[in-house]
């Protein structure tokens, strides 16, 4: 094989483009940086990276969100006024003592499919602070706040 002549110039030049890739390589990398590190607040704004621009964080309603205790149950209330009739009537409770209220006040029901919504609905109502709950192991005590 020939050996190839390569001239300094050609070095300096290929030198030149790598530094370049690599610049380019790293403000990549900032971005995706930055882009995780920024406060969830914020969010991403489905721009391409590099056009991203600050927003303002959008705010959750101010209100304080709990549930009001209920005294009397109304089987047609909805599952969250049934929730919290049932955590008034207990104080606090664990899922299990919950659908023991409900399903004495309303036998008619089908137990299982009260017991599938009360678990969703209680996990959604703690997750918004609706209510409150102390975790036990692998089970949470709910109370109203």
């Amino acid at each position: 094989m020939k050996a190839e002549n390569i001239t300094e110039k050609q070095v300096v030049e290929f030198l030149r483009q790598r530094q370049q890739q690599l610049k380019d390589e790293l403000r990549s990398i900032e971005i995706t940086i930055n882009t995780i590190t920024q406060s969830k607040s914020a969010g991403l704004t489905g721009q391409p990276l590099g056009e991203q621009t600050e927003e303002a964080p959008k705010r959750k309603k101010e209100g304080k969100k709990v549930l009001i205790p209920q005294e009397k149950f109304n089987p047609n209330s909805k599952l969250d006024q049934k929730i919290s009739y049932a955590l008034t009537q207990i104080g606090a409770g664990f899922k299990d003592e919950i659908l023991d209220v409900l399903n004495k006040a309303q036998p008619e029901v089908d137990p299982y499919k009260v017991e599938k919504a009360v678990a969703v609905r209680l996990s959604y109502l703690l997750k918004n602070d609706f209510i409150q709950a102390t975790k036990y192991g692998r089970s949470y005590k709910y109370s109203l706040r």
